[in-house]
């Protein structure tokens, strides 16, 4: 898991310096196979009112086109700039599952959130490939526990490009 870590920070030290560490969680997202040729990216949103989300009916279309986009936390990238959703490159280790270890940093403390990961297809536009939904209950200071993100391929392929700026 360290190494995942180890070889991510890389891949993002090239957009700047890393973030302090900070109030926040690790991600550790697993990947069905049927994804793995299909994907680009992550896109890992947190949202506000988490409870309030069907997380099963999140995972079938594009998060922005279902919740409006003050619920979106904010968060910061490596380089310490704000936005409604983080991209990270692919960099799984491969398994069974493939796993990628990610972390949000210096988040904001409270209650009832949501971890909403989409993965975005190889397609210009991207589309949404698969989504993995986990509620948060509560954010505190340091380091909370690390969240499991399985995601998994859509039977039927969303048409939406899920990007968020």
């Amino acid at each position: 898991m360290k190494r995942a870590l180890l070889m991510l920070g890389a891949v993002l030290s090239g957009c700047g310096p890393a973030a302090a560490p900070g109030d926040g969680f690790d991600i550790q997202l697993a990947v069905s196979r049927g994804l793995l040729d299909q994907i680009s990216a992550f896109q890992v949103v947190l949202v506000k009112q988490g409870a309030s989300l069907d997380c099963v009916t999140v995972q079938r279309a594009c998060l922005k086109d279902q919740v409006g986009a003050d619920r979106f936390v904010p968060v910061k990238d490596s380089a310490g700039v704000t936005h409604q959703a983080l991209r990270f490159p692919i960099s799984l280790q491969t398994g069974t599952p493939n796993t990628q270890d990610v972390s949000l940093r210096d988040l904001p403390l409270g209650r009832d959130f949501a971890l909403v990961v989409e993965a975005l297809s190889k397609d210009a536009p991207p589309r949404l490939a698969g989504s993995s939904c986990n509620y948060v209950k509560e954010l505190t200071a340091g380091t909370n526990a690390t969240v499991f993100a399985r995601v998994e391929m859509l039977t039927t392929p969303a048409s939406c490009d899920p990007s968020l700026p």
